[in-house]
């Protein structure tokens, strides 16, 4: 969609477990949450009218309570971390609940950056069956955006592995630094750069740290290296309606 963006990732602690499938239950938490959203556009709906009041945490809620029907149905079980943003005018709203997340970079700067959630090292808060969190208990942001803005969205596989002067750094080989304020970024930036990078200090255990490393060591584990993990990285930039493919 040209206004949303959402990552959800399976938690794998439930490897093991009969009957568990997590990476199903994140795939669903998502397509729900693409349904949800999609009703605020569809004039036969009764969202249609409330537009402008859209809020990720009810999208979340609402698409949890799909994902719980399917699970009964299907006799999966599972659970997942979520960060979903909307845009809405120039105000992103943004809610995460565990360690996914989303920064905004303007001008080759971090401008915001979400926090993650943990219960203990390495035990984020979920989504899922059997779990006492809640899509209510996502943190929730509101940021002002500005044309050019740079939004990135990624697993934790993606920020335990790189630093933020990492993404940057990937961010600026495809992003001239402008020479205004004004000066609009190109439309499309190439997430699996990034991606690759945090797969290449993943798989890496001698000669390399990453913040995954970093917190363990803060924690009392010893660890060495990356972490390995799925990794999801997403990007978007901001861009006037005019400028946008998609005019709805």
């Amino acid at each position: 969609r040209h206004d949303s963006l959402g990552v959800a990732d399976g938690v794998g602690g439930w490897e093991g477990v009969k009957n568990a499938n997590p990476a199903l239950f994140s795939r669903k938490l998502m397509h729900y949450s693409y349904i949800e959203v999609e009703k605020y556009e569809n004039i036969e709906d009764y969202e249609f009218v409330h537009y402008y009041d859209i809020n990720p945490v009810d999208i979340l809620r609402k698409s949890y309570t799909q994902v719980l029907e399917d699970a009964y149905v299907e006799g999966i079980r599972g659970s997942s971390t979520a960060c979903l943003a909307i845009l809405r005018d120039d105000e992103l709203r943004v809610a995460n609940l565990g360690d996914c997340g989303l920064a905004v970079v303007r001008r080759g700067e971090f401008v915001f950056r979400t926090e993650e959630q943990q219960h203990s090292f390495n035990f984020p808060y979920q989504i899922g069956t059997g779990c006492a969190d809640r899509p209510e208990d996502a943190q929730v942001f509101a940021f002002k955006v500005q044309r050019g803005d740079i939004i990135l969205v990624g697993s934790d596989g993606l920020f335990d592995n790189l630093f933020d002067e990492d993404i940057l750094e990937e961010i600026q080989r495809y992003v001239p630094q402008p020479t205004t304020p004004a000066t609009p970024s190109p439309p499309t930036l190439p997430p699996e750069a990034i991606a690759r990078r945090a797969k290449s200090v993943s798989e890496e255990s001698r000669f390399t740290t990453s913040p995954f490393q970093n917190r363990a060591m803060q924690e009392g584990f010893y660890h060495q290296g990356g972490k390995p993990d799925d990794i999801t990285v997403l990007i978007a930039v901001v861009a006037d309606l005019e400028d946008s493919p998609d005019r709805r």
